[in-house]
């Protein structure tokens, strides 16, 4: 989980995250157990970045926008961080604070994430899942995650290659803002 460690675009661990654990609610979490099934059929698994986001959690991120300053190459190369406010790339309210939405992509066995065109939390229209910007290999891997997952009943969100919500959200986009911690 990248918001446990500082392996994120704000270089720091964010409130909330007390712990790197993936919480779903139970329907999504089995639902993205039967996409593990079929992409370990593949010879592949998957990598998983983010689950549920504390509310805390999509606060700091709206405040690291306004008081961040300059760009970064990893995450957001050409738009200032608080445009990304603006633009939609970081927003007030999550789908993630209910427990039905998830960051990952596909790798290899040994978690070497297969190439998408872009890191995950790349802050660009390269991220965009079927941007012209991006290599043939890295757009059909696009298109095998997204078939995968919707195979199952997750929606992509177009402006991220890599974030999925379940169609049919368990608590009706309730959000939520209890901390991630150690299971138990």
């Amino acid at each position: 989980m990248r918001y446990a460690g500082a392996q994120n675009f704000a270089h720091n661990p964010v409130p909330g995250y007390d712990a790197a654990e993936c919480v779903l609610a139970t329907t999504v979490a089995e639902a993205l157990s039967n996409v593990q099934k079929d992409v370990r059929a593949l010879g592949l698994t998957l990598l998983v970045y983010d689950c549920y986001r504390p509310a805390a959690a999509v606060h700091a991120f709206a405040e690291w926008a306004k008081r961040a300053k300059g760009f970064d190459p990893a995450h957001n190369p050409r738009i200032a961080p608080r445009q990304l406010l603006t633009d939609g790339y970081i927003a007030a309210r999550s789908r993630h604070s209910s427990g039905g939405t998830v960051d990952l992509t596909l790798a290899e066995i040994d978690g070497t994430p297969l190439e998408m065109g872009t890191g995950f939390d790349f802050f660009d229209p390269a991220a965009y899942t079927v941007s012209p910007k991006i290599a043939d290999r890295a757009r059909a891997n696009r298109q095998k995650l997204v078939k995968l997952m919707r195979s199952h009943g997750f929606s992509n969100y177009s402006r991220e290659w890599w974030h999925f919500s379940f169609d049919r959200e368990p608590f009706g986009g309730k959000i939520f803002n209890f901390p991630i911690t150690e299971r138990q």
